[in-house]
């Protein structure tokens, strides 16, 4: 649960303010400025007060930094806050460094002294810290990536509950979110204290933690599944020959190295990671459904299921949320699929380079490399928007090396899905509506266009067909039997304006 939430949009936390020869501090639009101005091996702290994480089990602090200015000094987040000479920190350097210490009396006392790390972004670049507890251990992340595991004892038991951002020597950056969320659902009001003045105020808990959480369905597998009832229903799909036999390939395959792997074989580490293309309404959310259910049927992934997002539900507002709300829909996907509805969205042709959609790209490879045995990924959308998607990234390029092409339904299979609908709702057809289904669906997929609707304009004509139909009996209703409720006519298929 989220427990407190900062984007300085205003400054309803009370964080310090000023302007002097020595420092800069205030909220401006959607971050806060913090710049030291002091040489000589000098830090400068601005400061809250909470005391509702530390003893918690389970809690989640993240933080995105932005340096500005300055020399190769430390910049990051400081907690268990006595005063400016007593507190821990976490902090990173433009130089690609990173350190964790303790302040004591003024001198510092090293848990982890200056050690590199690829992850860090510089010179003068977004940052995200996060220090997660988890029971017995402390984890500290930089960019999603874990760099270091602590005892818990050694970092969370302060003299006092205060939490923030601290500067060295003439550095000047921007903290544009600050975020802390624990795993049980307790919250408890908190007196806030500004850096440098101490004058109280009450801080806001956040009751929704939505900013930090992915948006999604999810779609579980049937009870008492079974291969040969995947195989049968993946025959019974209308249409898509070609992606029948690559499953059906992909499934030898799959079948093969497990029991290469049984006998003490080698075995090639297989590609779960799938790319579904074509133009909309061809069944391609069926299919990943299929491929959860496949995988865990072969063995792959224990359970199968799948978490089904799009943009909108993984991407957010400000900076940092969008690798939170990623790292939620993955943990959810954890043994079964995350299906990326659209997913060219995250990288549209022309977008900017600031774009949040990129950050869930970037968080989403990660996660597919911490986890490449625990989930499958499937993303999905039009043709030539996912082409350009996966050349746009060369890590999206080597993870997803299966790409299965879905074309237009033909006008035979939109006839064929018509019917299916019928069955499945207990309706039938006479010869004239059929003859004018044919010609009706001929013409649409002649004047066709990227954006066609395939099955869902099957479907939209099935729907408008039924409710012609009940027009057309309402008045007779209860002279008629249940042939004549359930038949729909030529005269029921009003299609001019689909």
């Amino acid at each position: 649960m989220l427990i407190f939430e900062e984007y300085f949009q205003d400054n309803q936390h009370n964080w310090s303010s000023r302007s002097s020869d020595e420092c800069k501090l205030g909220v401006e639009t959607n971050h806060y400025v913090f710049e030291h101005k002091r040489t000589g091996n000098s830090w400068w702290v601005a400061w809250n007060s909470a005391d509702f994480f530390y003893d918690k089990p389970d809690f989640r602090i993240h933080v995105v930094l932005e340096k500005v200015s300055g020399a190769n000094h430390g910049f990051g987040f400081v907690w268990g806050l006595v005063d400016t000479h007593n507190f821990f920190k976490f902090v990173i350097a433009d130089n690609g460094h990173y350190r964790i210490a303790k302040c004591e009396n003024g001198i510092f006392k090293d848990l982890v002294l200056w050690k590199r790390s690829h992850t860090i972004q510089y010179p003068n670049a977004i940052n995200i810290l996060e220090i997660r507890r988890n029971r017995d251990s402390v984890e500290f992340y930089i960019n999603s990536t874990r760099v270091e595991t602590l005892e818990a004892e050694l970092v969370t038991r302060v003299d006092d509950h205060k939490f923030g951002f601290i500067v060295f020597d003439k550095i000047k950056i921007k903290v544009h979110s600050l975020l802390i969320s624990v795993a049980d659902n307790s919250t408890n009001s908190t007196n806030s204290t500004n850096s440098t003045n101490s004058t109280n105020s009450t801080s806001r808990i956040s009751q929704s933690d939505s900013a930090t959480t992915a948006s999604f369905a999810e779609h579980e597998p049937p009870d008492n599944d079974t291969l040969e009832a995947i195989f049968a229903d993946i025959r019974a799909l209308i249409g898509h020959d070609h992606t029948k036999q690559k499953l059906f390939a992909l499934t030898n395959f799959l079948n093969v190295q497990t029991e290469r792997k049984t006998r003490g074989l080698k075995t090639l580490e297989p590609s779960l990671h799938l790319v579904l293309y074509g133009p909309p309404g061809t069944g391609k959310t069926t299919i990943a459904r299929l491929v959860g259910r496949l995988y865990k049927q072969i063995g792959c992934l224990q359970r199968g299921h799948v978490v089904e997002t799009d943009r909108a539900g993984i991407v957010g507002a400000y900076i940092g949320q969008t690798a939170m709300r990623v790292d939620h829909a993955v943990r959810q996907a954890l043994d079964g699929v995350l299906f990326i509805d659209e997913a060219y969205t995250l990288a549209p042709k022309g977008g900017s380079s600031n774009d949040f959609g990129l950050e869930a790209i970037q968080t989403l490879l990660k996660r597919m490399e911490d986890h490449r045995d625990r989930f499958a990924v499937i993303v999905a959308g039009y043709t030539e928007e996912m082409e350009y998607f996966i050349q746009a990234n060369p890590g999206l390029q080597s993870r997803f090396t299966r790409l299965f092409y879905f074309d237009h339904y033909s006008p035979s299979e939109l006839l064929l899905i018509f019917k299916k609908f019928c069955i499945d709702y207990g309706y039938s057809i006479d010869l004239a509506a059929h003859g004018k289904l044919q010609a009706h669906f001929e013409q649409a997929y002649a004047q066709r266009n990227k954006h066609f609707g395939n099955g869902r304009f099957a479907r939209t004509v099935f729907e408008r067909s039924i409710e012609q139909q009940a027009n057309r009996i309402a008045t007779s209703l209860k002279t008629l039997d249940n042939t004549e409720i359930s038949l729909i006519t030529a005269a029921d298929l009003q299609l001019d304006d689909l």
